[in-house]
């Protein structure tokens, strides 16, 4: 079933008992070498204390064939993906299984060796960046030199010959960073790049400090504005004005696939953290829904929480599906526009 006919599924037949996942996200490793304040899994616990086994190569790719038969979209995450010790494998063997789309997600830091493998078989790069402040980013990162380190690897990924990848900047706005994040904006804008934004999760809920912040909200009314006006904001303005006002959404779970990094799924979200199978070992996923529905109940009707991209984006778009049509009608304005306006070179040192 292609990702168009899984979503018209999930708008028709709400609760029709199946899991058809539009989108799969895979934790390849918890593992990661930074110390961002920001991180978190749904209970507050940054991934790099988490502690879990990860798979050989081999067993990767037995488990993305498995999902690969019921999901065409693929999201490698972490942790750090690219310090899973076999990464450079597993990405060069992934084409052969034929996903529609495959992003990966990086902290940027170790990017410049594995472009070569990003370049077969990503369609869509994802680099986290919060900040042009090297002194502050590297703080944050517990690592000195890395900030600069990865503005130069993602220059490196935007000239690499033969890139067929876009490249996504994604952001976390914390209270600590709402002054950078027009300083991101531009450098995301200037590059052509995409920018994602989203809050600062602590657990499931949005930092305290962002709600009725109004320097958070000038700045999603701006991201909303340029959004209007034709620019590459990830995101329909829908979920972009959910976001800004942090307004509960009824979540939609079986939307999406998590899998931990040895095989297990996440029922019915990574968020609440149960495990109601492994992949490996029952491969049929609607029996594994039915499992964790006998062992863990129902989908809860969660508060105000989860404003993250995945949750509240394929939420929104089952709520209103409206906001699709009208977010085909601005990437076309967009495509159209860059077709007529000639290639602008610019300098690759952003903090000039």
């Amino acid at each position: 079933m292609n990702a168009a006919c899984t979503y018209l599924t999930h708008l028709l037949l709400p609760d029709f008992g199946d899991w058809r996942p539009i989108l799969s996200v895979y934790y390849l490793t918890y593992a990661c070498d930074f110390r961002c304040p920001y991180c978190s899994d749904g209970s507050g616990t940054p991934y790099f204390r988490l502690r879990s086994p990860v798979l050989p190569a081999d067993r990767v790719m037995d488990l993305f064939g498995i999902i690969r038969r019921h999901c065409g979209y693929l999201v490698i995450t972490g942790g750090e993906p690219l310090q899973h010790p076999e990464y450079a494998e597993i990405l060069n063997r992934l084409p052969a299984l034929r996903f529609r789309g495959v992003v990966l997600t990086t902290n940027g830091y170790l990017l410049d060796q594995a472009l070569p493998a990003v370049t077969r078989s990503v369609t869509e790069l994802v680099v986290s960046l919060q900040t042009l402040d090297s002194t502050k980013a590297d703080i944050e990162y517990g690592r000195p030199g890395a900030h600069q380190r990865i503005l130069a690897n993602i220059e490196l990924a935007a000239n690499h010959p033969g890139r067929k990848y876009s490249i996504i900047i994604s952001c976390v706005a914390t209270p600590e960073n709402l002054g950078d994040l027009h300083g991101v904006y531009q450098y995301a804008r200037h590059r052509g790049f995409r920018l994602a934004v989203c809050p600062q999760l602590v657990g499931v809920k949005a930092h305290h400090a962002l709600e009725n912040n109004g320097e958070y909200r000038e700045f999603f009314d701006f991201l909303i504005a340029r959004k209007n006006e034709g620019a590459l904001i990830q995101g329909t303005v829908d979920y972009l004005e959910y976001l800004r006002d942090l307004k509960k959404f009824k979540c939609r779970p079986f939307t999406m696939l998590v899998v931990a990094p040895t095989g297990e799924v996440c029922y019915p979200c990574l968020e609440l953290g149960h495990h109601a199978g492994n992949l490996l070992d029952e491969p049929d996923l609607h029996r594994i829904r039915r499992s964790g529905f006998r062992r863990f109940g129902p989908q809860p009707d969660c508060g105000t929480q989860c404003h993250s991209a995945c949750a509240l984006g394929f939420a929104r778009i089952l709520a209103n599906p409206l906001s699709i049509l009208r977010e085909g009608v601005l990437m076309a304005s967009i495509k159209t526009s860059r077709a007529a306006t000639p290639a602008v070179s610019f300098d690759s040192n952003p903090r000039r």
